[in-house]
């Protein structure tokens, strides 16, 4: 038997993020007596599509796992699979993942014979020694954590039995080395580098001891304790590893890796108050420096933050999501808005740093909302002066497969009917971010054209609170702080999204004609010229790099977005959103699905409006996620 386990490009380049489910799925297979095993990570190596179908083909593997983490995934995996499956058609197909939340779309409309619709690990074990007898997916119906076809009727097996703690994530980083160049996700931390942004700000990380050692991604817990009504994950509740056991991976990747620098990887770090104590007091007698990629702000105080950063810590990243009560309960966060208070104050007075992250643009969302979020972030990226009020990141909704907000979008007929306008959907957002303005549907009551605003807005007003309060000589020292840090290599991960996302990528850098144009700035703090912005087309830069100018002209905002969409999108795009403007001036908002009520929670409003008529029931447990 030969296996193989393919990923699929995500975002236009790689980023440091390392496989981690497929790494789980072969380390798992490989300790159960599976030894036939290929990786070959397409999303690292980067091959040409005819490239990477010659690669798999030649191969032949009997058992092909596809690992799509993401939803934006999907066609890249339709063209993969059936390319594969005309070419090899006893091949059996398997996606995992978080696209197999649209699993009757996969196993309908292209080469895909099973998906694993939960945890993976001990069903892709299963599929592997089934498939020594026979390829046809019906005879795999026994298999807990299934979704397959049985002739024309579509059918799910439920979920496979968790893995214990201890087993979580107990990866072999010799597949990810034997498959690729390490130097992705194992980088070198010291000035000059990529990672260096994400911990230069704590005087630990000048030390001379730390400089040269490597900055590396890795998860301490798997699932989250919330389920926030814009997410799509599959696993309900949360796991820890336990210390202990991640101390000794920790440990194994310090010695052959040389890490001294660690992005602990989870959605929701530290809410078992014990286990985080525990995980402190252990890490602590490593003395390396770590951030955390995700954790709540309910979770927080200034007691469990000095510990943390006395045990190595210099950053937080929380979901704040939006300064808005009304949207806290829209997108069921089970936080409130006192806890984005509490959390950003006690963070920065900890030292440590952060990010406000926001999604806007879910339904309900209003002028009055964002207005709001404004106010929070007026306040949270002025609290101190050594902070950039650029450490803002914006996304815009995302219905995902999976999340009330999809299925919202489907009775709301923004994704249209059956299982055909779902591919076509799948298709429009394939390969595309949360923060693209143009293929995110609009949820909200109000014109695409005034929902495009607000991102521009919360920016410029951010940044002119922080210009009246310490100046805008200290505001351009802290955004363009280092003449030398826009030659650096530019930090587009796709993690954080716009204006974070524009100063990460550096934005005194031009790329037009598809060469590198380093702009000379002749001392730190000196914007690039603000014609030469414009002329380059370069306004969310430009908006930064002046923001005493972007706030004198901050109610003209509507002809800036015109004007980018007719720049970018196109004629015909742009006149679709002048007519629906118009649309809404002269006409009140139809009252049919508005949201405009008391708060409550999305997936209460989806619950109310039932199923849909052409809906599988076998995909009921899919479209509720967790």
């Amino acid at each position: 038997m030969k296996i193989m386990m393919i990923t699929t490009p995500i975002r236009p380049t790689p980023t440091n993020f390392p496989p981690i489910g497929s790494l789980s799925m072969i380390s798992y297979l490989r300790r159960s007596g599976i030894d036939d095993i290929e990786f070959y990570h397409i999303d690292g190596n980067r091959p040409t599509f005819d490239d990477a179908v010659a690669h798999i083909v030649e191969r032949g593997p009997d058992v092909l796992g596809i690992s799509s983490v993401v939803s934006t995934a999907y066609e890249y995996t339709k063209k993969i699979s059936q390319a594969v499956k005309t070419a090899l058609p006893e091949t059996l197909i398997v996606v995992g993942g978080n696209l197999a939340a649209s699993a009757e779309v996969l196993l309908r409309y292209t080469g895909v014979d099973l998906c694993v619709i939960g945890e993976g690990e001990k069903c892709l074990l299963d599929i592997v020694r089934r498939a020594e007898q026979t390829r046809i997916p019906s005879e795999f119906g026994d298999i807990p954590g299934l979704a397959y076809m049985d002739g024309t009727q579509f059918q799910t097996t439920g979920f496979v039995t968790a893995l214990d703690r201890s087993e979580i994530y107990e990866i072999d980083w010799s597949i990810l080395d034997d498959a690729t160049d390490m130097g992705i996700y194992f980088t070198e931390v010291a000035p000059g580098s990529v990672g260096w942004s994400k911990f230069m700000h704590d005087s630990r990380a000048h030390e001379p001891a730390r400089i040269g050692k490597n900055f590396a991604l890795i998860p301490a817990a798997k699932g989250c304790v919330a389920k926030c009504t814009f997410c799509h994950r599959f696993d309900k509740g949360i796991r820890y590893i336990p210390p202990d056991d991640f101390i000794r991976r920790l440990k194994i990747s310090i010695e052959k890796y040389n890490i001294g620098f660690v992005a602990v990887a989870d959605e929701n770090f530290g809410t078992d108050q014990r286990w985080l104590r525990e995980f402190c007091e252990k890490i602590k007698s490593l003395d390396i420096l770590w951030r955390v990629a995700g954790m709540r702000v309910n979770c927080v105080s200034p007691e469990i933050l000095k510990l943390m950063r006395e045990s190595g810590c210099v950053a937080i990243l929380y979901g704040m999501e939006t300064g808005s009560p009304k949207m806290l309960e829209v997108m069921e966060k089970k936080t409130k808005q006192e806890d984005n208070i509490n959390a950003m104050q006690w963070t920065l007075d900890a030292g440590l740093t952060t990010v406000v992250q926001l999604v806007i643009g879910m339904p309900g969302e209003s002028p009055q909302t964002i207005r709001e979020t404004i106010d929070f972030t007026k306040w949270a990226n002025s609290l101190r002066k050594d902070q950039s009020p650029n450490d803002l990141s914006i996304n815009y909704a995302q219905a995902l497969p999976g999340t009330p907000l999809y299925e919202f979008a489907r009775h709301r007929g923004m994704i249209a009917a059956g299982r055909e306008g779902e591919e076509e959907y799948l298709l429009r957002i394939s390969d595309k971010d949360a923060h693209d303005e143009v293929t995110t549907l609009n949820f909200t009551d109000y014109p695409k054209l005034i929902t495009e605003v607000w991102r521009p807005r919360i920016t410029i007003e951010t940044n002119h609170a922080y210009v009246r309060k310490f100046g805008i000589e200290h505001y351009m020292s802290v955004t363009l702080f280092n003449s030398d840090f826009f030659s650096w290599p530019s930090d587009d991960e796709g993690y954080f999204a716009n204006p974070k996302r524009l100063v990460d990528t550096s934005v005194a850098t031009s790329t037009l004609n598809e060469e590198i144009d380093i702009i000379a700035l002749k001392k730190p703090g000196i914007a690039p010229p603000l014609l030469r912005l414009i002329k380059e087309r370069r306004l969310g830069v430009a908006m930064i790099c002046y923001p005493r100018t972007a706030y004198f002209f901050r109610h003209f905002l509507i002809f800036l977005v015109l004007f980018k969409n007719l720049t970018r999108n196109g004629a015909g795009y742009t006149w679709g959103l002048i007519k629906e403007y118009f649309r809404y001036r002269f006409r009140k908002i139809s009252a049919f699905g508005s949201t405009k009520t008391a708060p409550r929670s999305l997936r209460k409003v989806v619950n109310d409006l039932g199923v849909l008529g052409d809906d599988s029931p076998e995909m009921a447990v899919l479209r509720k996620g967790r």
